[in-house]
């Protein structure tokens, strides 16, 4: 028996011997093979690198150095040595111009790519393998990879109109694109907020447009302020920046936004914009925008402007934009409408691809080709060559390839950054609510609408970071970014079949946040999921030992918060907020804890469901309740929710009698105003699953932690009817108000309760809720207790004010003391806390 222990004891031991470290590598190989064996880096190793990439040497020395920790040696050449590391260009080899091959045995590391950029992304796995988790230091396991992208574009734009980046930033921004094996760097230099790029034939594009504030050609805007902002490029700052990202295998696509999204340019220079007697305003309600297409001289300021271009950017593709263009500028303009008499046209869009073909032409004369924005296929036929970007969504895309044009998967529902990342977090939202795990369950190519042959014509996928609010907090582009961007890596590069969410996150989680970390990268870490249950809060995190710290009294968790070890008694779980802290700079978002749901189906058949639940255990305080229905799912928001009726105690309390699709992500008001423990409560309603679809949700039930007085609101101001003064009245969190027109000094917002409100504290918000568009710059917030004596309270602060009254309230006033430099006002549901 003892002889029997003894085999097993070596058996395991031997087992744990042999055991291959993981490797993490994102985006994931093609192929690789692995033994349990590692090369150890000699202490000076002798690092050859090929001289077709002689450019990258020091790029490859100190990457290889930060993450092995040993200084190499670094010798120019191709000759085969024992125990080096050596990178080799091989155009012989039978794969794609990105692809390589990595080699690691006892002799020594070789890379071979066919082309220098499939070195470069040899490199890259070499300095992952380096830093995974498992990994000792200063050695590289042995293994065999070959490995190629899937797609030869894998891009990402980066907007530094609306806020400015220094050089410095955008190299760091290349640099770890690089890391992810991203090849293209698509540059956004020019837009409505301001012209970032010099532009030696005409000074005043940066030195008036590159600037917005007091005095300034253009207004504050997007959080800069009353104080001058902006910034841009000079010429040899541009080619520094291409050469730094040359060297890293990225290409640098630069983008000039016309002929919309150009008030940086028509405020510089006025006569390149329409002359007409009517403005009309562009979609984020900016007026003069436009270049004219009538003027002709505007066609030898583009040649002069594109001409220029081409000398700081050597890629073969230049891109011209077109989307958003607000055509009704030109339905004014007396010479626009002379080109469409002339012409024959019959509608704005063709006058728009008048304009466009005429770019095509500009940009061709200097041998480069053009791409632009889905947009700009409307109107008439363009170039083969000319390359699309579909932003608007995958149909548009399918269009596109239809057409005959090489086509950039970039639809805003999967890779648009600036997207929220959930219901709570800062950003967009019109595209929808994109988390990483979103991210990397998009697919590039729609087989079921394209043959074999026009699924050629999608050339890559990119994914998009527009900068409107990246103002704030600090560092924002980052955690907008990543790990979204290595998701995104992903789907570029690897196979298809390969994809699989739980690899990647094991992937992500084990090795590759701690990289993103190491590369100074303050990303957004997972949140993790804290219910409470009988008295106590019970936190599970979001991977292995991942650091999870609370805060009370719904302040924001930091990294000086306690940290979470083990369950948390409270009757108070509402006031708990839990965040995942990584390294120094990167955390998730917070997150409070919820109560278990009350209901929940899955069905995937046509049927009706009758649920009926005892929640009482759900229900401990007089208050006010909400009923909501959230799919488990994107998937499975199918089916329609009707009948719902809240009862105590066997007499009703309250019932929906109107239906309600699982889509619309209905939020259902009770108020409880008689609780006693001893009541019993119950929740009835009815599914109709009208399709053989998974219609499949949780049905959650939870106090508000506001009051919600009645409450009349009046204002100086005119109101948008599609965003009256009522939605200030109704506390519903998805509606706010939009005045009509700008505010100026002196205007007001008047909420008057019909009751007097005795409350802790109040919070006065401006701004679209979670992305502040149309906030209060100059203003403070006034309160009264009987009405008609006002007191001023805090100035707004990015927006916001707070109120702590020291008895009832019976009205609060926004008062406003200048302008906020944007069309319109808008603003939301006071937060009464009890």
């Amino acid at each position: 028996m003892k002889k029997n222990l003894l085999l097993i004891v070596i058996l395991l031991g031997s087992l744990n011997v042999v055991k291959a470290q993981k490797l993490d590598i994102i985006p994931k190989p093609v192929h690789i093979q692995q033994k349990p064996e590692v090369f150890v880096i000699p202490s000076s190793v002798q690092l050859i690198i090929d001289p077709g990439i002689q450019k990258s040497a020091s790029y490859i020395s100190s990457g290889f150095l930060k993450n092995s920790g040993i200084s190499p040696k670094v010798s120019i050449g191709n000759k085969h040595k024992k125990h080096t590391i050596l990178f080799l260009v091989d155009k012989k080899m039978s794969l794609p111009n990105d692809g390589y091959q990595l080699s690691v045995t006892k002799k020594g590391v070789v890379v071979k790519g066919k082309s220098p950029n499939g070195v470069l992304n040899g490199f890259q796995t070499v300095l992952q393998i380096c830093s995974a988790k498992e990994v000792k230091k200063g050695t590289i396991p042995y293994v065999q990879i070959e490995d190629y992208p899937r797609f030869e574009w894998r891009g990402m734009m980066l907007d530094v109109s609306r806020q400015f980046f220094d050089k410095e930033t955008v190299k760091k921004y290349i640099d770890w694109l690089a890391a992810h094996k991203m090849n293209v760097f698509h540059w956004h230099l020019t837009d409505d907020n301001g012209w970032r790029v010099e532009i030696k034939s005409m000074p005043d594009l940066t030195l008036k447009g590159g600037f917005r504030g007091p005095g300034e050609v253009l207004l504050p805007s997007y959080g800069s302020g009353n104080k001058r902002y902006g910034g841009y490029y000079a010429q040899d700052d541009i080619k520094e920046v291409v050469a730094f990202a040359a060297a890293r295998g990225v290409a640098v696509m630069p983008e000039i936004e016309i002929p919309g999204h150009s008030r940086a340019v028509t405020a510089a220079y006025p006569e390149i914009g329409c002359v007409t007697t009517q403005e009309t305003k562009s979609v984020q309600g900016e007026v003069k925008n436009v270049w004219c297409v009538g003027r002709e001289e505007n066609f030898q300021i583009l040649d002069s402007i594109i001409k220029e271009f081409t000398t700081m950017f050597p890629f073969e593709y230049i891109h011209v934009a077109g989307d958003e263009v607000n055509r009704a500028t030109w339905e004014q303009c007396p010479k626009c409408k002379g080109v469409m008499e002339k012409e024959g046209y019959t509608d704005t869009f063709q006058l728009q691809n008048y304009f466009f073909k005429r770019v095509e032409k500009i940009v061709e004369k200097y041998n480069r080709k053009t791409a632009g924005w889905n947009e700009i296929i409307k109107g008439g036929t363009l170039s083969p060559n000319t390359e699309i970007f579909a932003w608007q969504g995958v149909n548009y895309g399918i269009e596109s390839v239809k057409r005959g044009h090489k086509t950039i998967m970039i639809p805003g529902q999967y890779t648009y950054f600036d997207m929220a990342q959930s219901e709570n977090e800062r950003g967009h939202r019109w595209a929808a609510i994109i988390d990483t795990k979103r991210v990397y369950r998009y697919e590039p190519i729609p087989i079921n609408d394209l043959t074999h042959e026009q699924q050629k014509l999608i050339k890559g996928v990119q994914g998009a970071l527009w900068s409107e609010y990246l103002d704030l907090p600090a560092r924002f582009m980052e955690y907008q970014s990543y790990p979204r961007i290595s998701a995104l890596s992903e789907i570029a590069w690897s196979k298809k079949e390969d994809k699989n969410w739980e690899n990647f996150y094991s992937r992500l989680t084990n090795s590759h946040l701690n990289r993103l970390a190491n590369m100074g990268i303050a990303f957004r870490d997972f949140p993790p999921t804290a219910n409470y249950n009988k008295g106590k809060i019970t936190v599970t995190v979001p991977y292995t030992n991942a650091e999870v710290r609370y805060a009370v009294q719904s302040s924001e968790p930091t990294k000086q918060s306690p940290l979470y070890t083990s369950p948390i008694e409270t009757k108070d779980y509402e006031h708990y907020k839990f965040k995942t802290f990584f390294g120094e700079a990167a955390a998730s978002p917070s997150v409070k804890a919820e109560k278990p749901a009350v209901a929940n189906w899955n069905s995937s058949k046509i049927e009706v469901l009758k649920i009926s639940e005892d929640i009482s255990e759900h229900v401990d305080k007089n208050g006010i309740w909400y009923l909501s229905f959230v799919p488990t799912e994107e998937t499975t928001a199918n089916g329609t929710i009707k009948e719902i009726s809240l009862f105590e105690n066997g007499k009703l309390i309250k019932s929906y009698a109107t239906e309600r699709t699982l889509k619309t992500k209905s939020r259902l008001r009770f108020v409880i105003d008689n609780y006693n423990e001893k009541n019993n409560y119950r929740i009835d309603f009815t599914i109709e699953n009208k399709e053989a679809k998974e219609s499949a949700a949780k049905v959650n039930l939870d106090c508000s932690p506001y009051q919600e007085p009645e409450v009349k609101v009046t204002s100086s101001m005119s109101e948008n009817p599609k965003f009256p003064f009522s939605s200030l009245e109704d506390y519903k969190i998805d509606t706010y108000l939009r005045t009509e027109n700008s505010c100026i000094n002196g205007d007001w917002i008047l909420y008057t309760f019909t009751n007097a409100v005795t409350a802790s504290k109040i919070d006065v918000l401006t701004g679209i809720p979670h992305h502040p568009r149309f906030i209060a710059n100059d203003g403070h917030v006034e309160y009264s207790y009987n009405g008609i004596d006002f007191e001023k309270g805090d100035s707004f602060n990015y927006g916001n004010a707070i109120i702590y009254p020291k008895q009832a309230v019976k009205a609060v006033r926004i008062m406003i003391t200048g302008t906020n430099n944007e069309p319109i006002l808008a603003a939301q549901d006071l937060r009464i806390h009890p």
